[in-house]
């Protein structure tokens, strides 16, 4: 592959965001850059620089928040679209990485990951991810894969989150619970609720 400088830095006034300018020394590829998405909204952001996130040809997925690299993330196959959305409802947009087989990637500013496999086993021709409409309900989250003569929309696509969660994410009082002798009936009911829904 090439050996290629890429980079955007946000252009900002006092009126706000105005744009992007080209940068260099942002990051190094040795393949060619196949998609960069910008305007990567992240209720965390810190200093002026925007986040933005390059796919290059050989699969590898970066995330940049100006000069600094985020996260960098090797796949196995190249990307065939690289778009952006929030998909968990936490006003941080993911990243959102399609392959030409349908395999989809999600991930979060955290490097969280979420694979889904497209069902159809036909190459993809088109990919769209966003917010979209079908009736009077509004718009929500929507994953659009476009193949030889069919189109076939996902609509009102949400995960719950990308992060790992254990229990300790959930309150409830294991300790009182294993104190009982018999942990039947009642407790054992209330134990496997809590543990199936949190």
């Amino acid at each position: 592959g090439i050996n290629a400088e890429y980079g955007l830095k946000a252009i900002r006034s006092e009126t706000g965001f105005e744009g992007w300018e080209p940068v260099t020394q942002v990051a190094k590829f040795t393949s060619p850059v196949r998609d960069v998405i910008g305007n990567i909204r992240s209720n965390e952001e810190v200093g002026e620089d925007g986040m933005v996130s390059f796919a290059t040809l050989e699969g590898l997925l970066t995330m940049n928040r100006g000069e600094q690299e985020l996260w960098s993330l090797q796949l196995d196959m190249p990307i065939f679209a690289l778009l952006k959305m929030d998909i968990d409802n936490d006003d941080n947009d993911e990243v959102v990485a399609c392959s030409w087989d349908g395999q989809t990637f999600f991930v979060d500013h955290k490097k969280n990951i979420c694979k889904y496999r497209f069902e159809e086993n036909v190459a993809i021709r088109g990919f769209c991810a966003g917010q979209y409409a079908i009736g009077p309900d509004g718009n929500k989250p929507s994953l659009v894969y476009i193949t030889n003569g069919h189109v076939v929309i996902y609509f009102n696509v949400q995960l719950t989150s990308l992060g790992v969660q254990t229990l300790n994410d959930y309150p409830f009082d294991f300790g009182a619970l294993c104190d009982t002798p018999d942990i039947s009936g009642e407790h054992r009911s209330k134990l496997i609720r809590s543990l199936l829904t949190g």
